[in-house]
């Protein structure tokens, strides 16, 4: 594999040999949640990148850990299985997805302390606060549910929900410049899963952008110029004899590259080499520059690093007829990849420091969240 730099620890737990060097991950372990499994679904930051929100899917909880310390500094009881949250930009207020529930709670961070209960859609699964901070989008994932719920955040009030064309919204994210929010429709059954452009203003959608032979989306985040948004998935072809497995014709695991300007290319570039897959890509995340994109793999336990320059070079580079062609290629990843970084069990989101220098797993089977040092040029 190929090392763009050196990943380095915190408190050193497992290492991989990258590029000559030391990929290592550290851990933060334990919480006050009140089961012995809380399973941590999803991690965040607070604005200022003091505090780590953890949200425990079976614990109904956040967790609330202090960066520099390391520690549990507290933790505040949810509803039914929390899947998302979202702090304010000015870091006053959480706001939590309960799925179960179909409700968001809104938590007092200085108080540590719910405020508000406020219903939503079914089984609300993803959530983005615009940067004014005014509204908050809840992609609400229901099987049988097609809407982004829209909150009002300075009356903890939901004001109007958007449809989006297909079912299943399941997370989504805002352009940068605040125009537009890109949606990822998880529609069981279908084998040709979606993308939504949303126009933030008239609430429409603008363009239905279709993944071709995909399941399984999972996450979506924005370059941070705004002309690309990434996708993890997994294509399903393992009705498909296993002996074609060197062909990339079984179950294959993934991120689609989506140009953002109307008719863009679809890039569906692998995370597989033919020795080596990366089982279920889930949760993402993008540093402030956009040189690496990090991926979450929940069925490997480990978090995939990738380098956004040089994938971007393949799309930039081929056209969408080319790109389908190499869809299959389970050498390609090897022109983009990073590192492959062990981590926990089970990580299903990752997030970064508001810096860019520490990447963070929820590892949902470990219960505990890993700690990685990102690549420093």
């Amino acid at each position: 594999m190929k090392g763009r730099g050196l990943i380095g620890a915190l408190v050193i737990g497992v290492s991989v040999v990258v590029g000559g060097g030391v990929a290592s991950a550290g851990y933060i372990q334990g919480t006050h949640v009140k089961t012995d499994l809380p399973s941590p679904f999803f991690v965040t930051t607070s604005p200022d990148g003091n505090t780590l929100f953890v949200v425990n899917q079976s614990g109904h909880s956040v967790t609330f850990v202090d960066t520099k310390s390391r520690k549990v500094v507290g933790e505040v009881a949810v509803q039914v299985q929390p899947e998302a949250a979202a702090p304010t930009p000015d870091g006053s207020f959480l706001y939590v997805c309960n799925a179960e529930s179909d409700s968001v709670s809104v938590i007092d961070i200085a108080r540590k302390q719910v405020v508000k209960e406020i219903k939503v859609g079914d089984w609300p699964s993803g959530i983005k606060i615009s940067k004014d901070g005014k509204t908050a989008y809840v992609a609400c994932s229901g099987n049988m549910w097609n809407t982004v719920d829209v909150i009002d955040t300075g009356r903890m009030e939901k004001i109007r929900s958007i449809y989006t064309s297909d079912y299943g919204p399941r997370t989504l994210d805002i352009s940068p410049d605040g125009k537009t929010l890109a949606v990822i429709n998880d529609s069981v059954g279908s084998i040709n899963r979606s993308v939504n452009f949303i126009d933030v203003a008239s609430g429409k959608v603008t363009e239905k952008r279709v993944i071709r032979e995909s399941s399984n989306l999972r996450d979506v985040v924005y370059t941070p110029d705004g002309q690309y948004i990434v996708v993890t998935y997994e294509t399903p072809k393992n009705w498909l004899p296993v002996c074609e497995a060197e062909n990339g014709q079984v179950f294959t695991n993934n991120i689609a590259v989506l140009e953002t300007k109307p008719g863009g290319k679809v890039a569906r570039l692998p995370l597989d080499e033919l020795n080596n897959y990366d089982g279920n890509p889930y949760g993402l995340a993008m540093d402030p520059q956009g040189r690496y994109v990090y991926v979450g793999v929940r069925g490997m336990h480990r978090v995939t690093i990738l380098d956004m320059n040089k994938a971007l070079s393949i799309v930039r580079g081929n056209s969408q007829a080319e790109l389908d062609y190499l869809r299959d290629d389970l050498g390609l990843v090897r022109d983009y990849l990073v590192a492959r970084v062990p981590v926990g069990l089970g990580p299903s989101s990752v997030c970064l420091s508001p810096d860019g220098k520490f990447c963070y797993a929820a590892n949902y089977f470990s219960n505990n969240i890993s700690v990685i040092k990102t690549p420093v040029d």
